[in-house]
């Protein structure tokens, strides 16, 4: 009995494990970030089953043959440290709940790190390297409780790669897909996921090349060259240029490595060679010849190519790193929390952000410095980012180990996609596709330099513990994972519901508010945004006019969500310029001086928390004048344009509060001095500009 107990525990975890690998592949269209929360639900849930069955497995086997796994594998202690780190970073930074849950669109808090961090120690426990094996048929005749091949399990993997970048060319606007773009949607988050997984087939195909059996490899070969290929080409196709910069420079590094350290034989190294010659010839004439028209016309080298310091994207992250260098001293020891820099960024605003949003406010809010070394550094501190250098200090440590083993090109190669994900991530943020293939890869290089060899021994005092303890722990772990996994069903639920809700307001806002309240009835770490949308839903209802189902219930109702958003995050500037915002919209409707009052409240305390933010002081002049009071509507659109003069938004906003106040002559002037540096005035403001003799 115990033992088909263990056999069928071993097959979820083998089988679990690689369940997880299609996880990629996961899109549920009707969800609401569609792309990556199914992807995070889905990959949560299976971890918190294979983890789970291992979790079981260890205690009826005992911790003799896992700590053996565990001991002296620096990846693995550098991992936990930098999580433990993490931890109490949240527990002392600004926002526990935020660091701890994430965001709703992104769901890269520490809880999905957790879920990562139990993969990677299931992983690392039942990963054998085949290549090392006497028996490769039977490795637990060498390798006892080792239950995948780590070179299948890569393999698998790598096509799972290939699947995902075929689904762009897959369109259906139904389903959000849209022809180019694959399954992960966003491209900044697909780019890391297939930069390790293009070194891996670089691996399989040199790898191949070197074998003796030249005959018996070719269709191999030519498969995993194939693919490579093809992930080559997404690559450049997503035209990230991080990503392209990184693999570059990977490439580079690689290339000196195979020539120069002895890795291939005489015959591989030549053709090594003649390809890397090639490439830098190529790369020479699309240098000389970048700006050809021909070149031009290929979209992803026109990106490359169009790089600029002048441009938007280029401006936003250079202002977004000054600020988080600026803001960095004032929780340095360790930082503001993870996922908490919009904390930071609020209360260190750039008002020159304003002028790269093209007349919106879209550039002005940021939750990612768009770096993530310089995101570890302002959420975590120093302790932080020395502990994150202790992870790739051990990555090295392992490559180095590896290469001293024999296993030269495979070490060149992981050091290569791991300098290749520097590159990306230099420019853009982790989430799942960067996650998923770093933790992958590191769990690869930890499994081949930690082999296991060890019986156990039923001696052994480490796993002599009672039975009592042992019972104890068969029972929570099954009542604490069935939790786990009500509550990613809750989650999912809530999540749901929501999305269904907002897609519904606009047709039926009776629909669309039943629809919000059932994604409010069940638990969820993202309800305030949830509330927050529905609030922001039913105050475009009433700008639009359109019919409320019990209209003072259902506004009385918002209100109520609208205090637990505020309670929920109280220090969160988005949600106090964005309740300024909404309850002005409300108050347009018979100018109610208690909304009023409250939308003052919100939009005052949004500027203590991030000053002189120019949409919270347009939103509290437009308040002013439903006030009817003038002076301060003027007084409060003059501070915008004392923060940043050269924005002509603010000119619009400073000019239309002083004709509000009757001085008619300065009003003219500064919307005349919006014209001229670039408002372009739109639908009723065309009759405005007319009016003024200014067309």
């Amino acid at each position: 009995m115990a033992k088909s107990l263990e056999n069928f525990l071993s097959k979820i975890i083998k089988y679990g494990l690689y369940a997880i690998l299609i996880t990629p592949l996961a899109l549920w269209p009707k969800a609401l970030y569609p792309f990556l929360t199914s992807k995070f639900i889905l990959f949560q849930i299976l971890v918190e089953i294979v983890f789970a069955a291992w979790l079981i497995l260890l205690i009826k086997r005992g911790f003799t043959r896992t700590w053996a796994d565990l001991r002296g594998n620096y990846i693995i202690l550098s991992l936990a440290g930098f999580f433990a780190v993490s931890f109490i970073s949240a527990i002392f930074g600004v926002d526990f709940q935020r660091s701890f849950w994430g965001f709703g669109p992104r769901l890269t808090g520490l809880f999905g790190e957790l879920h990562f961090m139990a993969w990677f120690l299931v992983l690392t426990s039942s990963l054998y390297n085949p290549n090392k094996s006497k028996n490769p048929n039977n490795p637990n005749s060498e390798y006892p409780g080792k239950l995948v091949n780590s070179d299948y399990y890569l393999n698998f993997s790598f096509f799972v790669a290939i699947a995902v970048g075929l689904t762009s060319f897959y369109e259906n606007p139904q389903w959000g897909l849209v022809y180019g773009y694959d399954i992960f949607n966003n491209q900044t988050f697909a780019a890391p996921y297939y930069l390790f997984h293009f070194f891996w087939g670089l691996y399989q195909i040199i790898n191949k090349l070197q074998t003796t059996n030249y005959k018996l490899q070719t269709l191999r070969r030519w498969i995993f060259g194939a693919g490579t290929i093809f992930i080559l080409y997404r690559i450049f196709i997503t035209q990230i240029r991080g990503a392209i910069i990184g693999l570059l420079a990977g490439l580079f590094i690689l290339g000196v490595g195979l020539l120069f350290g002895r890795a291939l034989n005489k015959k591989t190294r030549v053709a090594v060679g003649i390809i890397g010659g090639l490439i830098l010839l190529a790369l020479s004439v699309f240098i000389v010849f970048r700006n050809n028209p021909v070149f031009q016309e290929l979209s992803p080298i026109k990106k490359i190519t169009g790089i600029s310091l002048s441009e938007t994207t280029v401006q936003t992250r250079i202002s977004t790193w000054r600020v988080a260098l600026k803001g960095f001293g004032k929780d340095a020891f360790f930082g503001v929390g993870p996922e908490n820099f919009n904390y930071l960024f609020n209360a260190n605003y750039d008002p020159q952000s304003l002028k790269f949003g093209g007349g919106g406010f879209h550039e002005t809010w940021f939750d990612k410095p768009h770096n993530a070394f310089l995101e570890v550094l302002t959420e975590t501190g120093v302790i932080g980012m020395l502990a994150y250098i202790l992870i790739w200090i051990a990555a090295v440590i392992a490559l180095r180990r590896l290469y001293k083993a024999g296993d030269k090109i495979l070490s060149l190669i992981l050091a290569a996609a791991f300098i290749s994900y520097f590159g990306s991530m230099f420019f853009a943020f982790d989430s799942f596709g960067s996650w998923f293939g770093l933790y992958l890869t590191l769990c690869f290089l930890a499994s081949q330099i930690n082999p296991n060899n060890m019986e156990r021994n039923p001696n052994d005092p480490n796993s002599d513990y009672s039975d009592k303890i042992r019972k104890f722990g068969l029972l929570i772990i099954p009542i604490f994972v069935f939790g786990l996994l009500y509550l990613n069903y809750s989650i999912w639920r809530a999540n749901l519901y929501d999305a269904e809700s907002i897609r519904m307001f606009s047709r039926d806002t009776g629909s669309g508010m039943t629809l919000a309240k059932r994604s409010l009835d069940y638990w969820t770490p993202y309800a305030a945004e949830y509330k927050f949308d529905l609030f922001t839903a039913v105050a475009s209802a009433i700008q639009k006019n359109q019919p409320l189902p019990d209209p003072e219930t259902t506004i009385n109702f918002v209100l109520e969500k609208a205090d637990e958003v505020v309670a929920a995050h109280p220090n969160d500037a988005v949600y106090l310029t964005g309740m300024a915002k909404l309850f002005g919209i409300l108050a347009e409707r018979g100018r109610d001086p208690q909304i009023l009052a409250w939308a003052q409240d919100y939009g005052e305390k949004s500027l203590l928390l991030s000053p002189s933010r120019q949409e919270t002081l347009f939103y509290l002049s437009k308040i002013a004048l439903l006030q009817s009071d003038t002076k301060s509507a003027v007084a409060r659109a003059k501070q915008a344009v004392d923060a940043a003069p050269s924005i002509y938004l603010s000119r619009w906003y400073y000019g239309l509060a002083l004709l509000a106040d009757g001085r008619a002559v300065e009003g003219k002037t500064e919307i005349k001095e919006a014209l001229d540096l670039g408002y372009k005035p739109k639908g009723g403001e065309i009759e405005l500009i007319k009016n003024l003799g200014l067309q």
